[in-house]
């Protein structure tokens, strides 16, 4: 991963889901459904933040001709 995803999740995504599992467990019934379906969207959402991000970097690290190829006229 690159510098960026790890910028999303120190300053984003860890502080949203302490603050979620926080709200959760303000629940006075104890509600744990709340708390599986938000593990299974942060690993779906983590699953797929670095997949793509992954695929982004393969692709970007290609290298690129710079200028056109030159035609032949004849």
């Amino acid at each position: 991963m690159q510098a960026t995803s790890f910028i999303f999740f120190g300053l984003l995504a860890i502080p949203l889901i302490v603050f979620l599992i926080w709200l959760i467990k303000q629940d006075k019934k104890r509600n744990y459904l709340g708390l599986v379906l938000l593990v299974i969207g942060v690993i779906i959402a983590t699953y797929t933040i670095v997949r793509l991000d992954a695929s982004f970097v393969k692709d970007k690290m290609q290298p690129q001709s710079v200028a056109p190829k030159a035609s032949s006229f004849k």
